[in-house]
């Protein structure tokens, strides 16, 4: 009976009475022996027993679990891996829904550096890499996520969700993965929700200080960065109640260098002729047709960022059925990055001697190329910065059968970005000898005859760009819920409760360009200027001996901007905002929900379930300006104003089969909704800067040909108010086999019928314009499979240091495919293609080693290949997409507990240091590849303490 006081607890948490029958609420959810930490282990952190939907309310879940004093008897040693995988465990196997959790071993210690990284050991994870971090996160394909901070909504700026990164592991407890939804739970997300489970004081059993302090270092970058954290949480017997406080204060910093190589889209012809008869791309000795990309550049990304952040929860039980409780939440984000970019034409006048192809094809594989194009490119200063606050407060109150609770919330955010590139262009156009597939790694790399890159005095200003970006976002929040234990056969829980936000969200943007090139000023001889080579790049690869060259240093641009600005002959101060570019944005949300659990005994099996409805309405209001341009010239800018009001109803239906006490079935049939970003609902329309021409570049001779009038367009962007929301319907089954505390094999299939993704369109229906606009598409299914095994090796008769082993493993396969927008799909035979960003096959293999003075864990993570994104390009008149080819990863963390409640820590993130490679298919069939981008390798040594 075992197995029905299981679904007892996910019926109401504490085993209130009555809910299942008697016998099955005396039962206990543990399956194998007694566990304990050790004594001279360090001291357990408290772990979530149950997930959050089990909770009325999630801002203030029930207490998570403080094992304390060890006991004697047959018992299995346990410590953080160990207990954190029974917690995941715990929390997939209560759930009403179908979720995944990643639960912190120790204060501080996610399985990660961070927590966007943890994700990505879960199975239907995926995220992207770079910036020396994870981001990107997608659950089984889907890009469109609800991030909750202990059940609250939370955002970044005008932005829909946060980015999982943005939590310092410091901060968080357990991040738990619903990939179906619930009607308790906030709509907003199409591929379900992200939780982030911060600690509360009542999680402890009295006065709590724990911390860690660490350094990491990133291999190109050669910069090591501190990170840390402290929290101190205690409780105390008041003559009015129990009442608990907890501090906590993160800071987490990377300093981190991507290299990147990479080469154009369009892929030219030699000894072609034009329409006067001359012949341009000339190859002489080779046959016209031979085919090559017409550029390629090189990218040095440097970041110096760090992330500071502070949370603080207070509670109080005044009386055993009424808890009160506030909390509050600040998330920082700094950036002060220094970005290089040289792109390297291979178009112009060009003629191409010694040229080599590959064999069997008319791809040039090697080639030296003069009267090309002068070599051009910037060097960027780029300040970031966020600040997010969320303040929150609420009660529960218990009787009986019945719980009520009401929890409001309001959130500020602001992200402020400035950035400041100084153009430059060489000084001439030196002879290349380039290589189109280089090394092992393949892509570009080039040789200059004559021409230093390294000697300041190469290289001439080319002009000033500035910009500034300012976004932000704020909401009040407030819910009501009630749940009441029912009796009354089959039917065990009856919840419903109601739901209101209030969201603003604006956007300030402006812009200015000064070109100068004309001028043949000498980069060096810009104010201040300190120009010199630094920070080289690509450490891991030779294929590119072009690893730095001069520069002028972030340094000499930000302290002498003033007189940047006076040289160049723009305004003192920031650049003004652009009124077209700019917007006014209020949402009203109105939600109320209807759920009812039910449960039935047949035989030995127990099935249960929940049946639920969330209804939504909708009203949002965006104001902006419009840019109108008179025949005369005259620029004005109109208000503009687009309103729209919309109301989705989202049904939920589950099913969960207990066949026996280790084993059950899950149905579950959802429908979910994200709505668009403000930013794409916008009614207005802006323009980017002009274009300008390099000297040399063929488009000044002759502006008439296709490929010059294409890009002579002047860009610009639009919204698009009558934007529908993104739905879809989701169907999924899971067979879950528990047979351990720490041990389970769990199998699911699952579909999503997708509708509405937004993909942007240009208009070029102005002469000269290229207007990027968003528009919905059509249908999209993504379905799949995905297998988890987990397990320590508990195995009677094997000596006591082998049980330490243990093993994660996941895999997943998705097949997705998708309507693009009309003019590329019409390329295609208007057939469906691959969806961006899905991989078809993802792996995660763990190897775990604990015991309770060692502790070491080798992970590897796999994604096969995926498309990136579809493109149109010059000389090429099929929609072929941008592919990112398979990539596995190795990370490895280890720790050392040399006496109680001290743990030195050791890890390194990326150990085999591949890069990552994307590559497109042009009209003939093959392929050049796009981009090789070498991310970061670092290493981390720390220590964490706990008291």
């Amino acid at each position: 009976m075992k197995w029905k006081s299981l679904l007892c607890m996910s019926v109401s948490t504490f085993g209130l009475a009555g809910v299942i029958s008697a016998p099955a609420a005396a039962q206990t959810a543990e399956t194998s022996a007694p566990q304990t930490t050790p004594p001279g282990s360090a001291e357990e952190a408290p772990k979530p027993t149950a997930p959050s939907d089990q909770s009325i309310n999630a801002a203030s879940p029930d207490a998570a679990s403080q094992d304390s004093q060890p006991t004697a008897g047959d018992e299995v040693v346990v410590t953080g891996f160990r207990r954190s995988l029974e917690s995941a465990q715990n929390i997939k196997r209560l759930s009403d829904g179908i979720v995944d959790a990643v639960v912190a071993e120790d204060i501080g210690k996610l399985p990660d550096t961070f927590a966007s990284s943890a994700l990505q050991r879960v199975a239907g994870v995926a995220v992207t890499r770079g910036g020396g971090e994870s981001a990107g996160v997608t659950v089984r394909g889907l890009p469109d996520l609800t991030t909750t901070y202990n059940g609250r909504q939370i955002f970044t700026a005008e932005g829909r969700y946060v980015q999982i990164q943005d939590f310092p592991a410091g901060t968080v407890a357990a991040l738990e993965v619903y990939k179906s939804g619930l009607a308790n739970q906030i709509e907003g997300g199409i591929a379900g929700a992200i939780n982030v489970r911060g600690r509360r004081p009542f999680d402890f059993n009295g006065f709590e200080v724990s911390g860690s302090l660490n350094g990491v270092l990133s291999q190109q970058s050669e910069k090591i960065v501190p990170n840390g954290n402290l929290l101190v949480s205690d409780r105390w017997d008041t003559g009015i109640g129990e009442m608990g406080l907890l501090v906590n204060a993160s800071y987490v910093g990377v300093n981190f260098l991507d290299s990147t190589r990479e080469q154009s889209l369009v892929i030219a012809s030699t000894n072609q002729t034009n329409a006067d008869g001359t012949i341009s791309n000339r190859a002489p000795g080779q046959p016209a047709g031979l085919r090559f990309p017409d550029a390629q550049g090189n990218f040095l990304g440097y970041g110096a960022r760090y992330r500071p952040s502070a949370n603080a929860a207070f509670q109080w039980k005044p009386t055993p059925e009424l808890e009160i409780y506030a909390d509050g939440l600040f998330q920082g984000f700094r950036s002060k990055d220094y970005n290089r970019w040289m792109f390297i034409p291979v178009f112009g006048d060009i003629t191409l001697t010694n040229v080599t192809t590959f064999p069997d094809t008319n791809k040039i594989s090697t080639a030296t190329v003069s009267g090309a194009v002068r070599p051009d490119g910037y060097t960027g200063s780029f300040n970031g910065k966020t600040d997010t606050y969320q303040a929150g407060a609420g009660a529960i109150w218990k009787r009986d059968r019945l719980e009520v609770s009401a929890d409001v919330a309001y959130t500020d955010s602001t992200y402020t970005a400035n950035l400041v590139n100084v153009d430059y262009a060489a000084a001439t156009s030196p002879v290349r000898n380039v290589q189109f597939e280089a090394g092992k790694d393949g892509g570009a790399s080039q040789t200059f005859v004559n021409f230093d890159l390294a000697n300041p005095a190469n290289f001439i200003s080319r002009g000033l760009y500035q910009e500034l970006l300012v976004v932000s976002g704020k909401d009040w929040q407030a819910r009501t819920d009630l749940s009441y234990d029912l009796d009354l056969g089959f039917l065990k829980r009856f919840q419903v409760g109601v739901r209101y936000a209030d969201r603003d969200a604006a956007r300030d943007f402006g812009n200015l360009y000064v070109n100068n090139e004309g001028a043949r000023v000498p980069l060096t001889a810009l104010p201040g200027a300190v120009v010199r080579t630094s920070l080289p790049g690509f450490t891991y690869n030779n294929a590119q001996p072009n690893v730095a060259y001069a520069a002028i240093t972030r340094d000499s641009i930000r302290d002498n901007l003033p007189a940047l600005r006076s040289y160049f002959g723009v305004p003192a101060g920031v650049p003004p905002f652009n009124p077209p570019d700019n917007f006014r944005a209020n949402e009203k949300s109105y939600a109320a929900y209807a759920q009812l659990k039910y449960g039935v005994d047949i035989g030995n099996v127990v099935v249960d379930g929940v049946v639920g409805l969330r209804a939504v309405k909708t009203k949002t209001r965006i104001s902006g300006f419009s840019r109108i341009e008179d025949t005369g010239g005259a620029v004005t800018f109109p208000g503009i104003t687009a309103e729209n009001e919309y109301t989705d109803y989202l049904p939920n239906v589950s099913t969960r089969i207990a066949l026996n006490d280790k084993l059950q079935l899950r149905l579950a049939y959802t429908q979910t909704r994200t709505r668009p970003n403000f930013f794409d609902l916008r009614p207005n329309t802006s323009l980017n800067q002009p274009v300008i021409l390099a000297p040399g570049d063929p488009c000044l001779i002759n502006a008439t040909t296709p490929d010059c009038v294409e890009r002579l367009r002047r860009g610009g962007s639009a919204g698009n108010p009558d934007l529908d929301p993104l739905t879809s319907n989701n169907y999924d089954v899971s067979l879950e086999y528990y047979f351990s505390r720490a041990g389970s094999f769990t199998a699911a299939v699952f579909r999503h019928d997708a509708q509405g993704f937004l993909s942007t369109v240009d208009d070029r229906s102005a002469a000269g314009l290229r207007i990027a606009r968003p528009v919905n598409l059509g249908q999209t299914r993504l379905q799949g499979a995905e297998v988890s095994f987990t397990s320590f090796l508990d195995i009677d008769g094997l000596p006591d240091w082998a049980k330490g082993f243990g093993v994660q493993a996941n895999g997943t396969y998705i097949d997705a495919k998708g309507d693009l927008q009309s003019n590329f799909a019409s390329t295609l035979n208007n057939e469906q293609q691959r969806f961006p960003g899905v991989s078809k096959w993802a792996a995660n293999v763990v190897a775990l080693y604990e015991k309770p003075q060692f502790a070491a864990r080798l992970a590897y993570n796999y994604r096969s290949k995926f498309v990136t994104s579809y493109t149109l390009e010059t000389l090429d008149p099929i929609a072929h997409a941008i592919v990112e080819k398979g990539r596995g990863q190795f990370d490895l963390s280890t720790s050392v507990t040399p006496v109680p409640n001290i743990t030195i820590a050791f890890d390194i993130v990326n150990l085999l240091g591949n890069p990552l490679q994307r590559y497109r298919t042009y009209n003939t069939g093959d392929t050049y590849t796009r981009q090789v981008v070498y991310i970061e390798r670092a290493y981390s040594l720390g220590v964490r303490f706990r008291f």
